[in-house]
């Protein structure tokens, strides 16, 4: 195994406690493990959080990563918050029968979902997704009203929560607040009408630690579950352990003298001779190419520079400072090695992008090893 992830549970399991600190024990602490968990290894994350008494329940993206939670025996609640297929009963059937919580903005969705309840013989719980500002999917706050009306033909829908989504949580605090006093007037108006919503929920991982109000009785863990701030400020706020590590192998070392380009395009030409390790990773792999000449990888416990454009499959670094380097010695992408540290942050800033981006791009079919 050349390439490969390594994944520190007991990282995952400081953060869950450090977020069940945060909130206490009357709010629901639902991680979030959609996306591959963020990069990290879906059914290894979901697994520890399945076993964690911090874990009241477990979010995913959509009607097939629940299913793959119900196949691999995951017993915690399964929520699903963003979307599913409304025409596929088979898997619709399969995730009733378990219990499984649909979100919920469209009567064509509830009329899918009342009609697998009544196969199922149960009850199915929804949670209405209301757009506050994010614009992405829900209902408007001005229809929500009306929708819960209309919900009143569907005997086997069981209306659990209500919910939104941040759009500056991390960055605006004016706005954060514009759809909180949104969020809050809806709540009004449905309870002034006499519906009770036992559950609401707002806060992402940033709101989380930065808007206490925003925390309601249910918070939906993303990012920071991993280990990885989605600010500066949460920083000074909350104490995280990173919980991923990438390494490789290298597979060859030579030496090419002065004025040598390397890589496609020839983006960097050698001053002196230089000792290049060549390393089996790419933009295959999930190493953005961007990091070309921008990025460090650890060999030796030295910082080593990428040279030349990253392939799709290969990448190059400078080792020239590294004494008795070999094919065969660890390189390390994301991680510590000795006193040294390159950090998903890191990576990040020199591709010009954000931490999510870095570790939701590492290729699902390179092993997540859980230590």
């Amino acid at each position: 195994m050349f390439t490969r992830v390594e994944i520190d549970s007991k990282a995952i399991k400081f953060n869950l406690r450090q977020f069940r600190k945060l909130i206490g024990h009357k709010a629901l602490l639902m991680p979030v493990a959609k996306a591959n968990a963020y990069g990290h290894g879906f059914l290894e994350v979901a697994r520890i959080c399945d076993k964690s008494p911090q874990v009241d329940r477990i979010c995913v993206v959509n009607d097939e990563e629940a299913l793959s939670l119900i196949e691999n025996r995951i017993h915690k609640p399964v929520q699903i918050l963003t979307f599913f297929d409304p025409k596929n009963a088979k898997i619709g059937l399969k995730l009733a029968k378990k219990g499984v919580i649909f979100p919920l903005f469209s009567l064509e969705q509830a009329k899918f979902l009342n009609k697998i309840g009544e196969r199922a013989g149960k009850n199915i719980k929804v949670h209405i997704k209301v757009d506050t500002g994010a614009s992405r999917v829900g209902l408007l706050p001005r229809e929500v009203i009306s929708f819960l009306e209309k919900l009143q033909k569907f005997p086997r829908l069981k209306i659990e929560g209500l919910y939104s989504h941040f759009a500056a949580s991390e960055e605006d605090r004016v706005f954060t607040e514009h759809q909180m006093k949104n969020f809050e007037q809806l709540v009004r108006k449905i309870e002034d009408r006499g519906y009770k919503i036992p559950l609401k929920h707002f806060a992402c991982s940033a709101a989380s630690v930065l808007f206490a109000k925003s925390r309601l009785n249910a918070i939906r863990l993303g990012l920071s579950l991993y280990g990885l701030y989605p600010d500066d400020l949460s920083k000074r706020k909350i104490k995280l352990i990173p919980a991923l590590a990438w390494k490789t192998k290298i597979i060859q070392v030579r030496t090419v003298p002065a004025w040598t380009k390397i890589g496609y395009g020839g983006s960097f030409t050698t001053k002196k001779p230089t000792k290049i390790a060549v390393l089996p990773v790419g933009y295959w792999d999930g190493y953005d190419r961007g990091l070309g000449n921008n990025a460090f990888v650890l060999i030796g416990g030295k910082r080593c520079p990428i040279r030349g454009r990253i392939c799709m499959n290969i990448c190059m670094a400078d080792v020239s400072a590294v004494k008795n380097v070999k094919a065969g010695d660890e390189a390390t992408l994301i991680g510590r090695q000795g006193q040294q540290q390159i950090t998903t942050d890191e990576l990040a800033k020199w591709a010009e992008t954000i931490n999510y981006e870095i570790v939701t791009r590492i290729n699902p079919k390179i092993p997540r090893i859980l230590r």
